[in-house]
This record gives C-alpha cells, structure tokens and sequence, in this order.
C-alpha cells in the first residue's frame, strides 16, 4: 500500500515511489457481449450486456499483466464504467461482472501493479457519444435514446458511421457532443439538479440524489471487492467530469473553442433541437489553421422530439424556454445557469466539490485508506487553470494533458502543435517542447498550492 506525504508517494519502508502507469484499457468503455465496438449499429435499447472480458478475458490476464511488468510499468489506471456494475437497472449489479473485477486484480497484485480505479465516462453515456452512465438513466428523466440521432440531441458514431463515407463521421466530430442536449442534460442533472431542476424527481427522490447515489453505490460494490486487494491503492471520484450547461449562458457564453467545431450548437439551440424545433446550425472546420464557418445547414428538419411522451422538456419545464405566440420557441433567461442567487455559479466549488467530499466518504467507508484522484473538468485542469481549493486528505491531482494537434490529427508531429491556453499555433521543435513544459508545469503548479502539495498523476 502507498500513502501521501505532501508531493510523494511513499511505499511501507517509507521510500519515495515514483509511478509510471497505463491506462487500461480503451476497450473496457463498451461492452464486450455482445459486442460494443463503436462502428456496429446499435439503438442502445438492450440493457442485457456484459463488460465480463474487459480490458481482456481472464485466461489471458497472466500474458498481459506480465508483458506491462516487463515494459517497466508499475501502475494501472483500471476503467471500470457504472454501465458495467448497473446497466440492467437500477440497483440491478452485475454480480458475475464484480467477480471478473475482483479476480482480474488479484493477478495485477501477483505481478505489483499499483492500481487506481477508474470510473470512466466521456460525454455520459454511450448513447451520448461517449460511454460511463447506464443508458436506463436517461429514461428516468424522461428521454428516448431512440430519437437524439433525428433530434440533433448526440452525434453518435453507432448511429452515423459508414465505411464507404468518411464525411457521415468525422475524426474527432464526438467532441461536438459536449454541447448537445443528451449529455449537458445529464451532467447538469447529476452536479446541479437540486439547484437548477428542483422539479425533476424520480420516485419521489430528487433527481441529483437519485443519480448520484446510484453512482456512488454501483462504485461501492467495485470497492467491496477490491478492499483486501493490497495494490489497489485508490480510486478516481470520475473521469473528465464535465459541468453540462452550468455556468454557460444559452447563446453560448463560456463555452470553449472546441466546442465550434463542426456544428456550433449552443445550449438554447439544443434545447430547441431536442423538443422537435428546427433550427439553422453553422458548421466549421479547421482551414488555413483557424475555425472557420463552411456552410449552415438545417438539423432536425423532421421536427422530432427526443422527450418520452407524456414529458415535458426538463428545462422547458424549468422557464429556461417557452413557445412564444408563433409557436417559435425563445429564451426566457438567458443566464439561468450563469446566475444563482444573485451571484455566479462556481462549478469546482459549489458542485463538484460537495459531490468530491461525498464520494470519497462513502468510498472510504469501505476502503478507510484509499487514495483519491481528483479531476477538473478536462479544459481547466489541461490548463492548470483550476483545481478543488480544499479536496479530501490523502488526494491527488489527476488532470488530463494532451498534445492537441497530435490527438486530432492521430499522428506525432514534433515540429507542430497547438497551444488551447492561447488559441495559437505552434512551429518549431525547440517552441513545441518549451509549451508541453509550461503546461506540465502550470498543472503541477496548482498541486502545490494545496496544503504543501499533493501528488500529480497525469493522465
């Protein structure tokens, strides 16, 4: 077991340990029965999958594990989605998965692979573009999976690929999904419902209770098995948590660069979109190194709600939005999730950090000495712009960082890059380099100023 002392990781002689680690794995995002590959048909309709398989069928784990060891690997970073344990409903866990889990870890404790669990998540859901949240949670606040394709609510891959059509989905285009209605719905719900959607309950419970206790729960029976495993030394709080529409204004003020990419949706638009209202949309593309508009197209033009009848759209709901006289729909209040009480909404300390203190209490009911990992929403922590002012004792900066250029275009370019911090473009080997320091750097930085510092892992 490893603990914390200030920046370090120490190991029971006390010695400094220094992690070099891997994710594992990008396939444990889908289901492996039947087969979730991203680039197979599916509506997302059928609750009876399995994750017993991912990363890898147990039979094979000694080959893998070994083959990471001698690499000169010490840590894993092991994805465990709330999908896996809860995809068949609500506290419905997946016992034969848990045991796949358990066993799994034991042989990566054989071969001494620190472990930190992961529960990952891009975009919420599957159905959203991304993967993490049991696709039955979008049900209980009243939408239908089978319709955000026609709605314009998710831009998924399932729903849109085709091998003869490079054009029906892009590299990259799942980004745009961070400003549809599916997942902003979601992770608005899930940090700010009490606040933002006070009417939304299911069965009585409020709706940011209702699913962040069945998060918690789904990681609890993960720590359960996972309690004597002396190498499973932590547990990730949630992958690249992203903050949905709070703190974003409804014709788009706060939100970052990479979200005009392809269709610039802004949140009133998918609100509309999503409720069966047309709209006009600009797509852009990166030409002559800069996000520029190539044309505007109609989404939706078949006018289809992505609400289950008898639902009325949550934020409608809300007086976010109405229908005016015309039966053209329009803004009410444009700042609602800018503006609380007279004052602006803070995601990191006003929703993210309870939810931060909450998980970790109930993780460490189980676990007492685990280590939590702590992630920013993805943008601020890449920056090194933000981070919990007071986490939890014994927790660690986990921020992501990513060469930018080298992710977009799936190729290392050394000489080039891309520098988010300042929207600017980066020539030469010796400025590319001295940019990936800063920003290394400046993540750290924010480590630092906590409490005479605390660990970071980048991830």
């Amino acid at each position: 077991m490893l603990t914390i002392e200030n920046e370090w990781f120490r190991d029971e002689l006390g010695r400094k340990v220094l992690l070099r680690g891997v994710n594992l794995g990008g396939s444990s995002k889908v289901p492996f029965t039947p087969n979730g590959a991203t680039h197979l048909n599916t509506d997302f309709t059928d609750y009876s999958v399995s994750f017993v398989g991912r990363p890898f069928p147990l039979k094979e784990a000694q080959t893998h594990f070994a083959r990471i060891r001698h690499w000169g690997f010490n840590a894993l970073r092991f994805i465990v989605t709330w999908e896996a344990v809860e995809h068949s409903g609500p506290k419905r866990y997946d016992k034969e998965y848990l045991d796949y889990v358990e066993e799994v870890l034991k042989i990566a404790a054989e071969h001494q692979l620190y472990t930190f669990i992961d529960p990952h998540q891009d975009l919420w859901s599957r159905a959203a573009g991304g993967d993490g949240a049991p696709i039955w949670t979008f049900e209980k606040v009243g939408l239908d999976v089978t319709k955000f394709d026609a709605s314009a609510a998710a831009f998924v891959m399932q729903n849109r690929y085709d091998p003869n059509d490079p054009d029906a989905y892009p590299p990259m285009s799942w980004l745009q999904n961070y400003g549809r209605l599916a997942s902003c719905t979601m992770f608005t719900l899930f940090f700010g419902g009490n606040v933002f959607a006070p009417l939304c309950r299911v069965e009585g419970v409020p709706i940011q209770e209702y699913l962040q206790n069945h998060y918690i729960s789904a990681l609890k029976k993960v720590a359960n098995r996972v309690r004597d495993n002396p190498y499973v030394i932590g547990f990730e709080v949630m992958n690249e948590p992203s903050p949905g529409w709070i703190g974003k204004g409804l014709e788009g003020a706060g939100f970052a660069i990479s979200r005009e990419l392809f269709y610039g949706i802004k949140p009133f638009d998918a609100m509309a979109l999503g409720s069966g209202f047309p709209r006009e949309i600009p797509y852009s593309l990166i030409k002559r190194f800069a996000v520029r508009e190539v044309r505007r197209e109609v989404l939706n033009p078949n006018g289809i709600s992505c609400w289950l009848d008898g639902h009325e759209p949550i934020w409608r709901q809300h007086g976010v939005w109405d229908v005016d006289q015309n039966g053209k729909p329009v803004i009410i209040q444009g700042d609602f999730f800018q503006v609380h009480k007279g004052a602006p909404v803070d995601f990191l300390e006003k929703f993210l950090s309870p939810f931060v203190h909450h998980f970790t209490d109930e993780i460490r009911s189980i676990c007492p000495e685990t280590l939590i990992g702590i992630e920013p929403p993805p943008e601020a922590g890449m920056r090194g712009e933000a981070f919990l002012k007071n986490p939890p004792e014994n927790s660690l900066n986990g921020s992501h960082w990513y060469d930018e250029i080298m992710v977009g275009m799936k190729r290392f370019r050394g000489w080039l890059s891309y520098d988010t911090t300042r929207n600017k473009l980066i020539l030469g080997t010796g400025n590319v380099q001295k940019m990936f320091n800063q920003q290394l750097a400046k993540i750290q930085a924010r480590s630092r100023e906590i409490r005479g510092g605390i660990p970071t892992i980048i991830g």
